[in-house]
């Protein structure tokens, strides 16, 4: 390395490379007794540079910040860091009776990836904390995974899987539960379904759906599945082991000022903004001027609730 020298670049910089950036550094050529330049002077290529600028783009994928970049969390290069799991265990499940973590922003590529770190994080906490008072046997834990099929529908091929299925055949004696919410139960690993103690079942039109609900329940239930198609909306089939005995209910939807954001669009409203919660449909005459930075603004950011952009 002491015969190498560093590539200048217009300013007389030494092109040295960012190792955070994933930038390699670019040398000049030998030069030799003769004042001639050693091209390939590496006695064996290592046939690596596709892969270091591939590393390269990923590093500067803003997107990918939390993951390379996570600020209080990133190490020093001593491996010191400012703050410990401790501080993100006490912000996910201490002094809260519910906390709500948001992975729709993550990348599709490492969604299973993240989401099988997070659980692993919280299963291998309250489990070797189990005999603590902030363990699962004294503060018991209920995942609840939502839109389930999206990372539980590979065999237990990825990460995720592999940790869903492990809380569910081991974690209720660590006092860490799982609910499994999806809309295409035929996605989710039968292994996964066999191992829940109890059911609500909406309405379910695929027959699909239906027979993969049905290979998970006791055989002097599966009659009940047959009911499921002609179920009204809000009316679910509860049973398992919460109910004494199967039962056919309806469920009481939250008021409208505290409804999630997963309502059907409006398709047709002759409300004025006043009278109707969400204004909106062909029916109300769009405004004179709509302004599109708007949409690209929320896009980029990756968040529908944004400040208006200013024209």
């Amino acid at each position: 390395m002491d015969n190498l020298a560093f590539e200048l670049d217009s300013k007389g910089n030494e092109l040295r490379g960012n190792p955070s950036a994933g930038i390699p550094p670019i040398f000049k050529n030998i030069v030799t007794e003769a004042n001639e330049e050693k091209i390939n002077y590496l006695p064996g290529s290592l046939n690596i540079g596709k892969n270091v600028l591939l590393l390269g783009t990923k590093l500067r994928i803003p997107r990918y910040d939390f993951i390379f970049r996570p600020g209080d969390w990133m190490p020093e290069a001593d491996g010191a860091v400012a703050t410990d799991l401790d501080k993100l265990l006490e912000r996910w499940i201490g002094g809260k009776s519910t906390s709500i973590l948001d992975l729709s922003g993550v990348p599709p590529d490492i969604l299973q990836t993240t989401i099988g770190a997070v659980l692993r994080i919280l299963y291998e906490a309250l489990f070797w904390a189990r005999n603590l008072s902030q363990g699962g046997r004294h503060r018991p834990l209920l995942i609840v995974m939502e839109e389930a099929h999206i990372y539980l529908n590979d065999s237990f091929k990825g990460m995720a899987s592999k940790i869903v299925q492990r809380i569910v055949k081991e974690g209720r004696k660590y006092g860490i539960g799982a609910m499994i919410v999806s809309q295409r139960p035929s996605e989710i690993d039968p292994t996964i379904l066999s191992q829940c103690g109890t059911f609500f079942s909406l309405r379910l039109t695929n027959s699909t759906d239906r027979a993969h609900i049905t290979s998970a329940l006791s055989d002097n239930l599966d009659g009940l599945t047959s009911m499921l198609p002609i179920l009204r909306t809000g009316e679910a089939i509860i049973l398992g082991e919460a109910v004494k005995l199967p039962m056919r209910t309806s469920i009481l939807p939250p008021p409208k000022n505290r409804r999630p954001d997963s309502q059907d669009p409006i398709v047709y409203d002759e409300l004025p903004m006043s009278e109707s919660l969400s204004p909106g449909g062909w029916g109300i005459k769009m405004e004179d001027n709509p302004n599109y930075e708007e949409l690209v603004e929320t896009w980029r950011a990756q968040n529908p609730r944004i400040d208006k952009v200013k024209p």
